[in-house]
């Protein structure tokens, strides 16, 4: 198990549950009709919307996505495993059956969730867009110039 990685799917998961995947506020003219004209105001000044159906934060959207991505890209029983674990909060007994762990073999379930870390951790970088400090993916900036056969004693490439 990744703690850094659990941390952040546990707080995916209350974010899940607590706003769920939609989100956004209420139109202006919906509460024109509601009201039947100007809704009321209550205080002046400006607020924070910190809770008040504005849907998940950043950084849960993006566990989603690497979640949604695990379902898309044929690892549909981790991504099962995650909702089960982190939203359902379900037992560790009926993540396993959700999943198809057999009954008892906990060693096996712990394996699952290690894995689920590593690939979560894993999408969580590349769509970041680096991995160490080195960027992944096609570079737009490929002006490295590389020098063969300017020594007789390596036949290696170096970078100049």
């Amino acid at each position: 198990m990744i703690k850094e990685i659990e941390v952040l799917m546990v707080h995916w998961g209350e974010q899940m549950r607590e706003r769920g995947q939609g989100g956004g506020l209420g139109s202006q003219m919906g509460a024109i009709i509601e009201w039947g004209g100007a809704p009321p105001r209550g205080t002046p000044g400006s607020r924070i919307l910190g809770g008040a159906g504005c849907g998940i934060d950043h950084i849960a959207s993006e566990i989603g996505a690497a979640v949604a991505e695990l379902e898309r890209s044929g690892r549909a029983p981790l991504a099962r495993l995650a909702l089960e674990r982190y939203c359902a909060m379900a037992t560790v007994r009926d993540q396993m059956k959700a999943v198809g762990i057999a009954e008892g073999a906990d060693r096996t379930y712990r394996n699952w969730v290690d894995r689920l870390h590593q690939q979560v951790l894993l999408i969580l970088a590349l769509r970041s867009g680096s991995t160490r400090g080195y960027p992944v993916g096609p570079q737009t900036n490929r002006h490295l110039k590389v020098a063969s056969g300017s020594s007789r004693r390596s036949s290696i490439p170096r970078a100049l």
